[in-house]
């Protein structure tokens, strides 16, 4: 007896951004309801935006206990950020607001001002004891804005494979996992958007099927501020070691992998690393995959 599989699409609001969830499931059982359920989880935990959060008391020093979810996140990132050699870094908070792209913008930019955030950053000055977050330096933050939503897909692509869903596509603020088919039993095809400020009608620079995958990006070309006195644009991507914007020729990161939450801070650590770094660091990684997309000193798009 085959089962009747119908596709059902689910759609919300979760971290500041929109998500949309679509699997095929029997009988066409809804399960959106437990999805917003296990979302409000990951935020109490790690949402910046929500003051009551885990995450946030961490960052006031007023409570240092984390949970199974944080530990997880914390665990990839602090991997990750080794990795990277702390292209990828989790505390660069203050210097994100400092430039006006995080939760609170720092006024009176200076240059002493930064000098002395910049003591608080460092993937090193944090670790885990007895599920409690030691820090080094009482000002550090914490900040999973480049990891959170990849792990979110992850958690959620886990409880479908609970319930036996094996044909789904979740897709949060922009990053995807996608597994099995689609109703028109083929896989997912998903669409790199070209690296410009407003979409286009024929916005992809590249579409891809996705076998059992996520897919991250990265990219630089919708979150950026002009400098009113140089006229420069800069962008949201902060080099952890020097604490300014990244002045690069890398446009847009794509990153393919098992792991959303991993997809996601390797294309962050890619906008970091530059063009020909994040090369060498995927050719040390051939489980995962890349598109990069860059201009040339023509100003055209190459990838």
């Amino acid at each position: 007896e085959p089962k009747n599989e119908i596709l059902v699409s689910n759609y919300g609001y979760t971290q500041g951004t929109t998500y949309s969830i679509h699997y095929m499931s029997v009988n066409g059982a809804d399960y959106q309801i437990t999805i917003d359920s296990i979302l409000h989880c990951v935020d109490l935990s790690l949402s910046t935006y929500l003051e009551e959060s885990l995450i946030s008391k961490m960052n006031r020093n007023e409570s240092m206990k984390t949970d199974s979810l944080f530990i997880r996140v914390f665990e990839t990132a602090m991997n990750i950020a080794g990795q990277t050699k702390g292209a990828f870094d989790p505390t660069i908070a203050p210097v994100v607001n400092f430039w006006g792209f995080g939760f609170e913008e720092i006024p009176n930019k200076d240059e002493y001002k930064l000098k002395d955030l910049m003591q608080s950053v460092g993937y090193e000055k944090l670790s885990i004891q007895d599920n409690i977050l030691i820090k080094k330096n009482a000002n550090t933050q914490i900040d999973f804005n480049a990891i959170a939503q990849g792990f979110t897909v992850d958690l959620v692509g886990e409880y479908l494979e609970k319930l036996g869903i094996k044909n789904y596509m979740i897709e949060i603020g922009g990053e995807l996992k996608c597994n099995g088919l689609n109703a028109d039993r083929e896989l997912w095809h998903i669409g790199i958007d070209k690296p410009s400020k407003n979409i286009q009608k024929d916005r992809f620079q590249a579409i891809i099927k996705v076998n059992n995958k996520s897919v991250a990006s990265s990219g630089n070309y919708r979150k950026y501020k002009v400098n009113n006195e140089t006229g420069l644009k800069y962008a949201h991507t902060i080099n952890p070691k020097t604490g300014s914007p990244v002045e690069t020729n890398l446009l847009s990161v794509t990153i393919v992998s098992e792991s959303c939450m991993r997809a996601d801070a390797i294309a962050t650590a890619c906008m970091v690393m530059g063009l020909e770094e994040s090369k060498i660091y995927l050719e040390n990684h051939p489980e995962l995959d890349g598109l990069f997309i860059y201009s040339s000193p023509k100003g055209e798009w190459l990838q």
